[in-house]
C-alpha cells in the first residue's frame, strides 16, 4: 500500500492467476484504473505542463487527463504548438503496456518457482566458511552506501547473511540502475530495463522474496502484533513507473503453503524424523482431497487393552489411516491408570438411567494419532474383565461411553484444536458402541446438529449383539419412536431389546472384516438372527480384510526373540533363524529337543467357537505320529482343565499354557512349524497372518476370515499357503493336519515353498486403510 500523489494504491499479484492488477482502494474491482478530477498528479514521473490544451475533437483536456496520457509516452498539445499524439501513437503505447504487464506476469511467476526451490532447501543449506568472504563481496559489490549503512555482510556474531537480506541489497542497486538508465536518451524503456534485470537475476540464483525481518530503509511495514504471521510475502524490487511505491504485496497461494509443507514432511522423512513412515521406506500415498477427521470408537486397545482381535485393529488401523493424511482420534475408555494418556481438564456430565455421570478425558498423541481415554468410577479397575458384570452395568457403561463418544469432537482440544463436527466420520466397533450411531442420528442430525457427520458401523463378531428385555429401551435415553429400531423377534429369543440391529440400521454404512464373513452374515447360520436385516441393507455392505501390525509381528524386528536363544530372522535367513526359534520354544518349556519332530501350535480363546473341543478329540491320534503340540489360552474352566490333564498325560509331547502371555504368543507364532486354526466360524482371525509372516504354516477351517486368507496347497502347480478343511469335524481336522504333516516330512522344497509364499505377502494395514478410505468417503456423501 502506498501513494502516487494523493491517491492510493495496492499492487497485487494473485496466486491463482498470477497477474498483476493495479486498482485505486475506493475501488471495490481490480483490473483498471481511474483517476479522480480533483486528485493531484504531479508525483507522477513525465507528465505534463498545467496549460490548458485541447485533444483531435478540439474538447479541452484537464490536466489530469494530459498528465494520463503523458504518461502513457504521448504529449499534449499546448499553447506553444506542441503536437497532439496521434490515435496509432497512442494506441501503439497501450500495445506496450500491455507487453510490459505480460513481461510482469511472466516474471511473477518465476519468482514463485524460485521461492518455492529456496523455501525446500532453506534448511538444509550450509554456507561453508571459506564462501562466507566472497558472499560478503558480492553483497558489498551490489549493495548501496544507504542499504550498507543499516545492513552488515555479516551480524555481530560472524554469520552469514540470509538469501533474503543478499537479495534486499542486490536489487536495491538494481532498481537505482534501472531508473537512472530510464532517464537516458536513446536507451531502451526503463520497465524493459528492470525487467531484465530481474530474469537476469532469476536466473543467476540471486533472487529470493526477503524475509520479514529487519525492514529496509524507506520501506513501508504496516503495523502487526507478528511480523511471520503476515499474509504476503513482500519484496523492495518496484519497477520504474510506479518507483514511489515501496513495496509489492504478494498474497501466499494456499497450494503453495501446502506444496512447502509437503516438502518439509519429505524432507524430516528423508532425516530419518519421520514415525509415520511405513515399513519398507517408501510413504503411501496420501488421501488427496478425500483426507477427513476420522473417528474409532472401541471398547478396547491394544496395547493398552485387549481381549482378542478387536483391540489390535483399533491400534492399528487408525495408524495406517493417518498416514494416508487423514486426522484420526481413537476413543476408549480408561480401565486403568495408564502412563502415556494425560488428563486434558475437560470435565462433562451424563445421564445414564436416571443418574449423572462425570467424565474425564485423558490424552496422548502417538504415531500421529491421538488417543482419548474417557474416564468415569463405572469403567474403573475392570482391566481384567473389562465386558465382566451383570447385564445392566454392562449396558449402563456402553450407553455412557457411546454418549460421551460422539461429543468427543466438540469437547477435547486434541494439539490445541478440537475435530469438530464437519467432515467428520465415526468408526464404531461391535454391538458395545452399536448406540453411537443411534445417538447421532437422534440426538444431533435429527436436530440439525453435526449435519456433515457419518457414522460407519464394524462388525467383528455378530455373535455378540448386546440383547436384553424390552424394557432396556427406556434406559438408553432414545425418543419413543426409536424402539422399532431395537426390537426384534426371533425363535430363540422371542422379542426382544437388540443393541446391534439398532446400529445396523442406523449407520451409514456397515463394514465387516473378511469378504467371507460378508456372505456368511446374510444367511441364517451366520447372521444369528441378524440375517434380515444385514440383508435389507446389503447395499452399505462391505468385507475389507483385517491387516497386521508388520513392526510388531514380525520376526526381523520381534523384541521377544532377542533373549533366551531365539533370534530375529527374515525371508533370507528362515533356514537358519527358524529352527534356533523353534530349539529355544523346546528348551524354555521343558521339551524334548528334536529337530526334526514337527510342532503344533494353538493360540487362542477356550471355546466352542475356536473349535477347541475338535484339537481334543484329535490329540489321541496326534500322540500317535510323533509330533509335539503346545497350546496357549484362556476361556470356559472346563477347557482350562482339560488343558492341563493334556499336559500331564504326554508330559513330553503336549504344553498348555493357561492364560495369555503376549511374549509367548510372540514366541510360539516363531517357533513352531504348523498353526492350527479350527474355528467353528472366524471373521476374520489374525493368528493365521501372523503366522504366515513368520514362516509358519496354517492348518484352517475354511470359513470367513480363514477361507479368504489361506489358500489350499496344491501340490500340482505348487501353489498355496496351508491346508483348509470344509467343515468342523474331527476327522477332516486329521486329514487336513495328515497331509500338512506328508508334506512337512516327505517334500521339504515344497514344504520351504508353503514358508517363502507366506512371508512374502504384503500383510500390512495399509491396503485395508486404502479400502477402509473408500468407504468413508462413501459415507461421507450418503445423505
Amino acid at each position: 500500500m502506498a501513494s502516487i500523489g494523493s491517491l492510493p494504491f495496492t499492487i497485487e499479484a494473485k496466486a491463482a492467476e498470477r497477474c498483476v492488477f493495479f486498482h485505486a482502494k475506493s475501488q471495490p474491482r481490480p483490473g483498471f484504473f481511474r483517476p479522480r478530477r480533483s486528485l493531484n498528479f504531479a508525483a507522477l514521473r513525465g507528465f505534463g505542463t498545467s496549460r490548458n490544451v485541447e485533444d483531435e475533437s478540439g474538447r479541452v483536456l484537464s490536466s489530469g487527463q494530459r498528465r494520463l496520457r503523458a504518461t502513457l509516452g504521448g504529449s499534449v498539445e499546448g499553447g506553444d504548438g506542441d503536437d497532439v499524439p496521434s490515435e496509432d501513437g497512442l494506441q501503439a503505447t497501450i500495445e506496450k503496456s500491455k507487453k510490459v504487464l505480460a513481461m510482469q506476469r511472466e516474471l511473477l511467476n518465476q519468482i514463485t518457482a524460485r521461492r518455492k526451490l529456496v523455501s525446500s532447501i532453506r534448511n538444509s543449506t550450509t554456507v561453508s566458511a571459506e564462501d562466507e568472504s566472497s558472499v560478503g563481496e558480492k553483497d558489498k559489490a551490489f549493495s548501496s552506501p544507504e542499504v550498507d549503512s543499516t545492513s552488515d555482510v555479516s551480524d555481530r556474531n560472524g554469520s552469514v547473511p540470509s538469501l533474503e537480506e543478499q537479495s534486499k541489497n542486490i536489487f536495491s542497486s538494481d532498481r537505482r540502475a534501472s531508473n537512472a538508465s530510464s532517464e537516458a536518451p536513446g536507451s531502451e524503456p526503463a520497465t524493459i530495463n528492470w525487467i531484465h534485470d530481474i530474469d537476469e537475476a532469476v536466473h543467476e540464483g540471486k533472487f529470493e522474496f526477503p524475509s520479514h525481518g529487519t525492514p529496509s530503509p524507506g520501506r513501508y511495514e504496516p503495523p502487526t502484533e507478528d511480523a511471520t504471521s503476515s499474509d504476503s510475502v513482500k519484496t523492495d524490487i518496484l519497477p520504474p513507473f510506479v518507483s514511489s511505491i515501496p513495496e509489492i504485496s504478494i498474497p501466499k497461494d494456499e497450494k503453495e503453503e501446502e506444496y512447502s509443507k509437503e516438502a518439509t514432511t519429505q524432507l524430516g522423512a528423508d532425516n530419518g524424523d519421520s514415525d509415520t513412515m511405513v515399513e519398507d521406506g517408501k510413504p503411501p500415498p496420501l488421501a488427496g482431497a478425500n483426507v477427513m477427521n476420522v473417528i474409532l470408537v472401541a471398547a478396547e486397545c491394544a496395547p493398552w487393552i485387549k481381549t482378542g482381535g478387536l483391540g489390535d485393529v483399533a491400534g492399528s488401523l487408525p495408524k495406517a489411516l493417518a498416514r494416508r493424511g487423514h486426522r484420526v482420534m481413537v476413543v476408549v475408555p480408561r480401565y486403568g491408570n495408564y502412563t502415556e494418556p494425560q488428563e486434558t481438564g475437560i470435565r462433562k456430565s451424563y445421564r445414564v438411567d436416571g443418574q449423572d455421570i462425570e467424565v474425564t478425558y485423558f490424552q496422548a498423541y502417538i504415531d500421529g494419532v491421538d488417543f482419548v481415554f474417557i474416564d468415569a468410577h463405572v469403567f474403573r479397575h475392570l482391566e481384567n474383565n473389562i465386558y465382566g458384570g451383570n447385564q445392566l452395568d454392562i449396558l449402563k457403561r456402553m450407553v455412557l461411553f457411546c454418549k460421551a463418544a460422539v461429543e468427543v469432537p466438540w469437547h477435547v482440544p486434541c494439539g490445541g484444536v478440537c475435530y469438530g463436527d464437519g467432515n467428520l466420520v465415526f468408526i464404531a466397533n461391535d454391538w458395545h458402541t452399536a448406540l453411537l450411531p443411534v445417538y447421532l442420528k437422534a440426538h444431533y442430525r435429527d436436530n440439525s446438529l453435526m449435519k456433515f457427520t457419518r457414522s460407519v458401523l464394524v462388525i467383528h463378531n455378530i455373535a455378540h449383539q448386546g440383547r436384553g428385555p424390552v424394557d432396556d429401551f427406556f434406559r438408553v435415553d432414545l425418543p419413543e419412536h426409536y424402539m422399532d429400531h431395537f426390537k426384534l423377534y426371533d425363535p430363540v429369543g422371542g422379542e426382544h431389546f437388540n443393541i446391534f440391529a439398532a446400529g445396523l440400521k442406523a449407520a451409514d454404512r456397515i463394514v465387516t472384516v473378511s469378504h467371507g464373513y460378508a456372505w456368511e452374515l446374510k444367511t441364517s447360520e451366520g447372521g444369528w438372527g441378524l440375517h434380515n436385516i444385514i440383508n435389507e441393507n446389503d447395499w452399505k455392505l462391505r468385507g475389507i480384510v483385517n491387516g497386521i501390525d508388520t513392526r510388531e509381528w514380525s520376526p526381523e524386528f520381534d523384541i521377544h526373540l532377542t533373549s533366551d536363544g531365539y533370534t530375529n530372522y527374515t525371508l533370507e535367513t528362515l533356514q537358519t533363524g527358524k529352527p534356533k526359534c523353534k530349539a529355544a520354544l523346546q528348551k524354555e518349556l521343558e521339551l524334548p529337543l528334536r529337530e526334526d519332530v514337527p510342532v503344533i501350535g494353538f493360540i487362542g480363546r477356550l471355546d466352542n467357537q475356536k473349535g477347541v473341543d475338535l484339537i481334543a478329540e484329535a490329540i489321541p491320534w496326534m500322540m500317535g505320529q510323533d509330533v509335539q503340540l503346545i497350546m496357549l489360552g484362556t476361556g470356559r474352566a472346563d477347557l482350562e482343565q482339560m488343558l492341563r490333564q493334556f499336559e500331564t498325560q504326554h508330559r513330553d509331547k503336549v504344553r498348555g499354557w493357561v492364560g495369555f502371555s503376549v511374549k509367548m504368543a510372540h514366541r510360539i507364532t516363531a517357533g513352531v512349524d504348523i498353526l492350527l486354526m479350527p474355528s467353528r466360524f472366524e471373521p476374520c482371525g489374525l493368528n493365521q497372518l501372523y503366522a504366515m509372516n513368520y514362516g509358519t504354516v496354517p492348518v484352517v477351517h475354511a470359513v470367513g476370515g480363514l477361507r479368504d486368507t489361506v489358500q489350499q496347497f496344491n501340490p500340482f502347480n505348487e501353489s498355496g499357503l496351508g491346508w483348509t478343511f470344509d467343515s468342523a469335524e474331527t476327522q477332516k481336522l486329521i486329514h487336513a493336519l495328515g497331509n500338512c504333516l506328508l508334506t512337512y516330512r516327505e517334500y521339504k522344497k515344497s514344504w520351504e515353498g508353503l514358508q517363502r509364499r507366506g512371508m512374502m505377502q504384503d500383510l500390512s494395514w495399509d491396503h485395508a486403510a486404502q479400502i477402509y478410505e473408500e468407504v468413508l468417503v462413501a459415507a461421507k456423501y450418503q445423505w
